[in-house]
């Protein structure tokens, strides 16, 4: 047998790492976006992991099975988290894995992944699996914005030029996404970094007291849109905002040609 042969046989990962250093810019939200996308337009199952040691949200999403893993103490990473996190994403069978790293976490995170070789370990044709790395960002509007902009400009500082897909979430659900007029794609941000970002998607601008009111107290609760529309307890309308909602959403991640 070739060694094309041998490699075209190996099981496909995607290693989705959700990641931004500002906290409430809608991390745990685009976690479990993805994750229901999977699980529930691609009906396939997911390995779902929580990091942060502050606000474990997308923990408390149960029907999407999200695991809870330590990886600081202190305010600083611990190796035997750090080790537990490693196996666990090389020995899934999952296709597709979903990381939803904490804010506190962000540069000891990036920092530690960098040391210990992560992008390398997760993607070397010497692996049992082709796994592939996206690194999910947020940019909110705001007093957020500065913040995400940072955040982004410093994931892509150290990892742009390792086999990282980078995918930057617009999230204007707080404020929009202008500085001095300057939309996202006319920023010096993006205009520098654009070779690197291989996708840019726009979160859906529900602010209104109807579509804006159901995505938010979906959330504040943990549940996802299958647990809202199989809710007796949610009134027709509202099944039926969230029905055109998930359609929405589903459809920007159909963009995402990973899955």
């Amino acid at each position: 047998m070739s060694e094309k042969e041998k490699t075209s046989e190996k099981p496909e990962k995607n290693f989705h790492f959700i990641l931004m250093g500002k906290g409430g810019v809608g991390k745990t939200t685009v976690s479990s976006f993805i994750t229901q996308f999977i699980q529930d337009e691609l009906q396939e199952k997911t390995l779902c992991i929580d990091t942060d040691q502050v606000n474990a949200s997308f923990y408390g999403f149960k029907t999407l099975n999200v695991e809870k893993l330590s990886i600081m103490e202190n305010n600083e990473i611990i190796a035997r988290g750090w080790d537990t996190l490693i196996e666990k994403l090389f020995k899934t069978d999952k296709k597709n894995t979903i990381i939803d790293n904490g804010a506190s976490s962000f540069i000891p995170f990036l920092a530690y992944a960098l040391e210990n070789d992560l992008v390398e370990l997760l993607t070397s044709e010497e692996n049992d699996f082709i796994g592939k790395v996206y690194f999910h960002t947020i940019i909110a509007g705001g007093e957020s914005l500065g913040h995400t902009l940072n955040g982004l400009s410093s994931m892509i500082e150290q990892f742009g030029e390792y086999p990282v897909t980078f995918v930057v979430w617009l999230n204007q659900y707080h404020a929009k996404i202008e500085d001095k007029g300057l939309k996202f794609f006319e920023m010096e941000e993006y205009k520098k970094y654009k070779n690197k970002i291989q996708y840019v998607l726009q979160l859906p601008e529900y602010t209104s007291s109807t579509f804006g009111q159901d995505i938010s107290d979906m959330l504040s609760k943990n549940r996802t849109f299958k647990d809202m529309l199989e809710s007796k307890s949610v009134s027709i309308a509202s099944r039926h905002r969230y029905k055109k909602a998930q359609k929405e959403i589903f459809d920007i991640l159909y963009q995402l040609p990973i899955f």
